[in-house]
């Protein structure tokens, strides 16, 4: 005889606890898509530095969103895990 009860709930995940996320497709898109979109400016003929601007702006703009989105408290903790770590080193 089993000790779990037929009516009993399935456990449900604690999403507060620590732990990495999965990688999502927009996450791995967008980390593939941004060195080939570099690369293809820059074979194009636009000069390096104006490339890394352009890709520079357009991380910011999904940090922004990113922040916007989520309430910013994974971005701060995020940009206080990196601090730290350059600051170990």
């Amino acid at each position: 005889m089993s000790s779990i009860r037929e009516s009993a709930l399935a456990p449900v995940p604690d999403r507060a606890r620590p732990g990495r996320a999965p990688v999502s497709a927009a996450q791995a898109c967008g980390v593939s898509v941004f060195p080939l979109l570099g690369a293809g400016l820059a074979l194009a003929g636009i000069p390096v530095r104006e490339v890394l601007l352009l890709l520079a702006g357009c991380g910011a703009i999904g940090a922004a969103v990113y922040a916007v989105g989520g309430g910013g408290r994974r971005l701060l903790e995020a940009f206080a895990a990196a601090v730290t770590a350059a600051a170990r080193k």
